[in-house]
């Protein structure tokens, strides 16, 4: 990852994490470094609460650039936005798309984020949504996608072959800052449920770091931590299984709590609508936490067949990532693996809901269960290849 400690550094003391921005005029490249040193960094501007994490690393997250230090605020006031009028940033992604969905059967007038592409995002035109293109990392690119909105819907990550800090923390920051000087009135961020808890993994602890710096940004905010998709489920297990193919798992004994992306575009905006939620960090955990192999087994069952398992041991993964941290070229590639610390211990990704619901007025019963989602998929599935075999059939027949 472009933000690591030099492999020469051996200087004793706490390893601390200083995120900072710097900024000499509107939207400029940002830094996100490390360093070692016996006691806490100074703030430069703005300093985030620090804690210890796991007892033996204290955290610092320091940032200058938010709206007030470069002067970009708002003077006076404008035109009124409608509250109805949103700005969805990942709008394509797994989550976006649903919010996108929600939304506009709610309606609200909706505006997709989108990067420029060869494939246009035809399906938001389609669906009602109007689509701007825009890129986080190229942050001039940002302010005119905002003008006459209210609320602006986060869900956006970057890609795989991308490097963590481009879009989850530089574009994030220039993002925010952004928001903030054109007067959006709310702003809905991502993040991952114990990101506080594993500064090791450099995606948790990014995603940690934004939430600080948007809480110290003055915007009207609120953050919403998640567990997992159900939707993932299905590329990385029921796919494989009706395909006869490998399906690849580890051993640990990680239990997440999966929630259909759904649910949470709904919850999401029974919260946006909810102004005793601004200023609040929620988590939105499914009904129950299921390991992989719980997962398998519950698949396998649905499919009446029985799955090609393809056991990783998470040492091995732990020693691939610290072979690929040797190498600059393969950087990316660790921080990605980097969830394996994690995978180490039996960790639960799950939190109890019930405050959650009252707070939003949401019946448990309301909220989709993993073995209802996978089910209703399984059920759709096995009946269209049923379909197609009867039709494939019959036209062999006639021929």
């Amino acid at each position: 990852m472009a933000c690591k400690l030099p492999a020469q550094l051996a200087t004793p003391g706490k390893l601390h994490h200083h995120c900072q921005f710097t900024i000499t005029s509107a939207f400029i490249p940002l830094s996100w470094r490390r360093t070692l040193s016996p006691e806490p960094l100074p703030s430069l501007s703005t300093s985030f609460p620090s804690g210890k994490c796991n007892g033996k690393q204290l955290v610092t997250c320091s940032a200058i650039g938010t709206a007030e230090a470069t002067g970009a605020v708002n003077l006076g006031p404008g035109t009124p936005v409608r509250p109805t009028s949103i700005l969805v940033v990942g709008a394509t992604g797994t989550l976006g798309r649903q919010i996108v969905r929600r939304a506009l059967d709610e309606g609200y007038d909706v505006r997709c984020l989108v990067r420029p592409r060869p494939a246009p995002a035809d399906f938001l035109r389609d669906w009602g949504a109007t689509v701007v293109n825009a890129d986080l990392s190229k942050p001039e690119t940002i302010p005119a996608t905002m003008v006459g909105v209210h609320t602006v819907i986060d869900c956006a990550t970057g890609r795989p072959e991308e490097p963590i800090k481009t879009v989850d923390w530089e574009g994030k920051v220039a993002l925010i800052q952004c928001a903030k000087a054109m007067g959006i009135q709310k702003y809905v961020f991502y993040s991952i449920h114990n990101c506080d808890k594993h500064p090791e993994v450099p995606l948790m602890e990014i995603k940690y770091c934004t939430e600080k710096f948007l809480q110290d940004s003055g915007l009207t905010h609120v953050i919403i931590r998640l567990c997992g998709f159900m939707q993932g489920l299905i590329g990385q297990y029921a796919v494989p299984i009706l395909e006869e193919k490998s399906v690849w798992g580890t051993d640990a004994p990680t239990r997440i709590a999966y929630m259909d992306t759904q649910d949470i575009a709904r919850l999401t905006l029974v919260a946006l609508r909810n102004e005793k939620i601004n200023g609040k960090l929620l988590t939105f955990a499914g009904p129950r936490a299921w390991t992989a192999q719980e997962v398998i087994t519950l698949c396998e069952r649905l499919a009446g067949q029985d799955a090609n398992v393809t056991t990783v041991p998470v040492s091995v993964l732990r020693f691939t990532r610290q072979l690929t941290r040797f190498f600059e070229w393969t950087n990316d590639v660790a921080d990605r693996l980097a969830f394996s610390e994690v995978l180490t211990s039996d960790v639960v990704f799950s939190v109890p809901m019930n405050e959650t619901y009252s707070l939003l007025g949401v019946e448990q019963k309301d909220i989709v269960t993993l073995e209802k989602y996978l089910q209703d998929y399984f059920t759709n599935i096995l009946k269209k290849l049923k379909d197609l075999k009867a039709q494939s059939k019959q036209s062999d027949f006639y021929i």
